[in-house]
């Protein structure tokens, strides 16, 4: 008896494993009808998709950092002598700062962008913009959002949130659209930003690496100051001749960095190729995604087709 059982549940395995590897065609062939419809349907609301998508554009330039370089001959005297200044009460800091990793954090730093976006009022081009029209060279604004024309926020204000947003909503938009490359070995800072205006892109781009020179620019005149100050109060209460001779090289030194970052204006990040105005989009790729939609839903149609027809032959095999 457990013998014909067993023979049975094999002949049915059989038969299910023949559903599955002999009918395949012939199951997609009897549902051509409902794949070519979803597949044609799918494909049809990419490519409108596609279409709806406004074009961006990818503004580039390329930099060369002197945070190490403006910092050099500091380093060597603050790695000679900082034992030494330490017992007199000064601290010169450490010579293995890497200000340009440090500077390209900042970049992207809330801090920054929202000071940023607040500098040059882009609370409304960045969440509010929607397209960029070629003929006119303007931004296209949601209407439901933004009255360009009068200068209101007419937007339903998020839970939390006010009608008018603020630039800690915009930093988001703007901080997607920033990329930044650091080729430690070349010594090259590679920085893009991508908006729907291809010359908003780079005004923008050009403003935000002359906006983080100039804040190292201060930062590097402070910082020599309060060094300068220190310093030379060390050096007059000192007796120690050979330490005072070590201070007056540090205010030298602090001196000459300080005089440098006041007669140059890319203190951090210097041009080494200038931005470009872009003429030819970077994003989308609608020619990509219609192919992605036209084989993904083509794909799952079959998969679909598939997955019914196998359970209706199992149905009339043994539904029974």
């Amino acid at each position: 008896m457990d013998v014909n059982l067993t023979s049975q549940n094999q002949a049915q395995n059989q038969k299910s494993d023949d559903i599955k590897l002999s009918h395949l065609i012939e199951i997609i062939w009897s549902y051509k009808l409902f794949i070519i419809s979803f597949t044609f349907i799918c494909s049809l609301a990419t490519v409108i998709y596609a279409i709806s998508k406004p074009n961006e554009y990818e503004a580039k330039g390329i930099y060369m950092p002197k945070g190490e370089d403006s910092a050099g001959s500091l380093s060597k005297l603050a790695g000679q002598f900082g034992g030494i200044a330490s017992l007199a009460g000064v601290n010169l800091g450490g010579g293995g700062e890497n200000k340009t990793e440090v500077a390209i954090e900042l970049l992207t730093s809330r801090s920054f962008l929202q000071a940023f976006i607040e500098r040059h009022k882009l609370t409304a081009p960045l969440i509010a913009a929607e397209s960029w029209d070629e003929q006119a060279n303007k931004l296209i604004y949601d209407s439901e959002l933004y009255d360009a024309e009068n200068d209101i926020w007419v937007r339903e204000a998020p839970p939390g949130k006010q009608v008018e947003p603020t630039a800690w909503e915009a930093y988001e938009f703007l901080k997607k659209n920033i990329a930044i490359e650091y080729e430690s070995k070349k010594g090259i800072v590679s920085i893009s930003l991508t908006y729907y205006s291809p010359y908003l892109a780079a005004e923008w781009l050009e403003l935000l690496v002359k906006d983080i020179n100039y804040f190292w620019q201060q930062r590097t005149i402070d910082e020599s100051e309060r060094y300068i100050e220190v310093l030379s109060s060390k050096a007059q209460s000192t007796q120690l001749s050979e330490l005072r001779e070590i201070f007056f090289g540090l205010i030298a030194e602090k001196t000459k960095a300080s005089l440098l970052a006041q007669v140059t204006k890319e203190t951090m990040f210097e041009t080494v190729a200038k931005v470009v105005v872009p003429e030819e989009k970077s994003a989308p790729s609608r020619a990509l995604l219609c192919i992605v939609g036209f084989i993904f839903s083509g794909f799952f149609a079959c998969v679909v087709s598939l997955f019914l027809g196998i359970n209706k032959k199992r149905e009339e095999l043994y539904g029974n």
